[in-house]
């Protein structure tokens, strides 16, 4: 039956022990008394020893005590909080617990967090003894609660052979807790977050001590879970009595809890979502469905990703302001989840438009959990109440680096202990975005590539490209991404001025690149990593591209050549892929034009496998490189989703309004996508790109 939050006042008195004020007995304690005797004994048995409970009031200056700030509760040595340094073992995994050894060790976790819980209760009781009364003697009942879930702990660990004290005792429960300064302090970070976490792990591991043989264990699990969802329903109870009125629990719990807490130690890690245990302790849908999505990092300082793909047009313009177009804003609103892909789940992603709870809802079912989303303003910056303006992070990760992220993101550099170029924008950085300084500085391999900075120029690589058989030929922007800025021309029409090609802009920008127009049979990216002045390979991804030249997809499969001819898999193998080793001749050229412009980060290099006139096929060691993030970098990071030996194809099509984008993934045992598609992006009303991810056994079949 569900219990209403209204009742846990009665439930909890009717559920205690409870002495009439003129009938007290020499056993009996006050609720002060109570309290002090769980914080302040450094004894175990008298910590834990059950007593009734005298609910007289007022309990006199008795209840009033000092206590400071740095107070960490009285213990026997053997259960002293262990240093920061001491090495514990992990949790016994599920398949581990059919031993009695690795059931003690669980349980010896579980018995400290109980311990843990009772003496902040008894904190709580001393630190605010003008708190309502019922708040108090509900309290003091669940702290006897907690003494008996301990002892229950104990006895079972010492069946099981293991002592309490044996393993470090972890004081973080304490750590995070002890400053509460309110009552809803201690409601929050304990009944609505510790406490909450436990529906889902004494629900969890009831069931699995109860699979693995251990019927007295799990008995032991499925109480303690029981008298959880009334320690959780009471919490929630007062929680909304001191949150503010017009705030919803989900939005009051998320604002009050603070570094190292957040919703998302309010669940269990690795065991499942308990959505009926919460439904009983009181909790709407809306809050269930909230916390249920909800990710934040539990310990590992987040790194923060932001997608920027207006990089080059905004480095092209500088120094003069970038403002992006509708067409540009519309993209990047598209196609800004990809930095989900690249990110942990315990990462922060940056959006300009966050997916609903039902897109998430339908992601993380498709096994596509998100990390954490924090939404940008109207500008694309960050809101001036961000929590991220305060926070603890690793580094931040925009898709590429430029003066408009320097100047709008700088304000995260005072939290950031990874020292992160992105803060400090450096105008020599303006040669990694330049198709022209890239075929320069890069020129042993860049092919039959022409910078032209003048009409003069321009003649001469034309008549070049007439004397070498080509009637076609390929002009470029040098600041340009994903095949715009690319028009292809007959050589013919140019060199006669039928067809102008330079514009002031074009000049502006340092001219333009022309190459001939070949006949491609593959085209392909190779992904690196540039770290501490060494440039590694990370992978090889094929590349979907448009007669246009502009980028569709990419395709990532377990062998690079599978599926492929004969012709190209030795052509590959025998003499394309070694220039992309590390350490060899290109790789060693790029490594050092990277270093002197002192970038670090993604790199991708754009290649591409032609036929020459003569039929002979020949590579093109690169044709592009980027100093940024790339999809066909998310394509391979994509991977780390998908079910192993499997491929995966990364597409962005026009949406089509009359089209039924349909879901059809399907997981595997471990969670991971083996077969059938699913779209990445949300689909609104002005949606024009469609971010589909296709996962299939065979090359052939993607």
């Amino acid at each position: 039956m569900k219990r209403s939050s209204a009742s846990f006042d009665s439930l909890k008195m009717s559920k205690t022990s409870i002495s009439s004020p003129h009938s007290r007995s020499t056993e009996d304690e006050s609720i002060t008394e109570l309290a002090q005797r769980v914080l302040f004994s450094n004894q175990l048995d008298e910590k834990l020893k059950p007593r009734s409970l005298c609910i007289a009031r007022p309990e006199g200056p008795a209840a009033r005590i000092a206590l400071s700030h740095d107070l960490t509760p009285a213990r026997s040595d053997s259960i002293q909080f262990a240093s920061g340094s001491a090495t514990r073992p992990k949790l016994p995994a599920s398949a581990h617990l059919v031993t009695d050894e690795n059931r003690g060790t669980l349980l010896h976790f579980f018995a400290n967090h109980e311990l843990l819980a009772a003496e902040l209760m008894a904190l709580a009781l001393l630190r605010f003894p003008d708190a309502p009364h019922k708040f108090r003697v509900g309290l003091a009942n669940t702290l006897r609660e907690e003494q008996r879930h301990t002892r229950w702990y104990l006895a079972r660990m010492k069946d099981c052979g293991v002592e309490f004290g044996e393993f470090p005792l972890s004081r973080f429960f304490w750590d995070a807790v002890s400053s509460m300064e309110s009552p809803i302090d201690y409601v929050s970070r304990l009944s609505l977050t510790f406490e909450q976490a436990n529906l889902d792990y004494a629900n969890y591991y009831s069931d699995v001590l109860g699979q693995a043989g251990d019927t007295k264990s799990a008995a032991i699990l499925k109480r303690i879970y029981e008298d959880e969802i009334s320690h959780v329903g009471y919490g929630l109870h007062w929680f909304r009595r001191w949150k503010e009125e017009s705030e919803s629990d989900w939005e009051a719990l998320k604002s009050r809890l603070h570094f190292p807490l957040s919703p998302s130690r309010a669940k269990g890690n690795r065991t499942g979502f308990n959505v009926e245990g919460r439904r009983e302790a009181g909790f709407d849908d809306d809050y269930i469905h909230q916390l249920s999505l909800f990710e934040r990092s539990n310990g590992r300082t987040p790194n923060v990703f932001l997608f920027n793909p207006q990089a080059e047009n905004a480095v092209a313009v500088h120094p003069a302001p970038y403002h992006p177009d509708k067409r540009i804003l519309s993209v990047i609103e598209d196609l800004e989840i990809v930095t989900a892909v690249l990110a942990r789940r315990d990462d922060v992603i940056l959006m300009r438009r966050p997916p609903s709870l039902a897109h998430r809802a339908t992601l993380a079912g498709l096994g596509f959990p998100l990390p954490e989303i924090e939404p940008l303003d109207k500008n694309g910056s960050l809101a001036p109440d961000s929590l991220l303006r305060d926070r603890k992070l690793n580094d931040f990760r925009p898709w590429g680096l430029t003066p408009e992220v320097a100047k709008h993101f700088s304000c995260l550099e005072k939290n950031t202990s990874h020292e992160s170029p992105a803060f400090h924008w450096e105008d020599s950085r303006r040669a990694l975005f330049s198709k022209a300084e890239q075929v320069e500085s890069l020129s042993d391999w860049a092919g039959l590539s022409f910078a032209c900075s003048t009409p003069d120029e321009l003649t001469e690589a034309i008549d070049d490209l007439l004397d070498l058989g080509y009637t076609e030929a390929i002009i470029k922007r040098p600041f340009s991404t994903a095949g715009g800025g690319m028009r292809r021309i007959t050589l013919s029409q140019v060199r006669s001025g039928e067809a102008p090609v330079f514009s002031d802009k074009i000049l502006h920008e340092g001219g333009l690149i022309l190459e001939p127009a070949h006949r491609r049979e593959l085209d392909f990216s190779v992904q690196y990593q540039m770290k501490d002045g060494k440039l590694s390979q990370l992978g090889l991804i094929r590349q979907i591209i448009a007669d246009s030249g502009q980028y569709r997809g990419s395709i990532s499969v377990n062998k690079f050549c599978q599926g492929l001819s004969t012709e190209m898999s030795q052509f590959l193998m025998q003499e394309a892929l070694k220039h992309y080793e590390n350490n060899a001749p290109f790789t060693a050229a790029l490594e050092s034009w990277l270093n002197e412009l002192r970038y670090e980060g993604p790199v991708g290099v754009d290649a591409y496998v032609h036929r020459k006139p003569d039929g002979e096929i020949a590579l093109r060691t690169f044709c592009e490189v980027n100093s940024r993030f790339t999809m066909g970098r998310v394509t391979h990071e994509l991977r780390k989703k998908v079910a192993s030996g499997h491929g995966v194809k990364f597409e962005l099509l026009k949406r089509d309004p009359g089209t039924n984008y349909e879901n059809t993934a399907v997981l595997d045992q471990k969670g991971l996508i083996e077969e059938g598609s699913l779209f990445l992006n949300e689909m609104h009303e002005g949606t024009r790109f469609i971010i589909k991810i296709t996962i299939a056994k065979q090359a052939a079949t993607l």
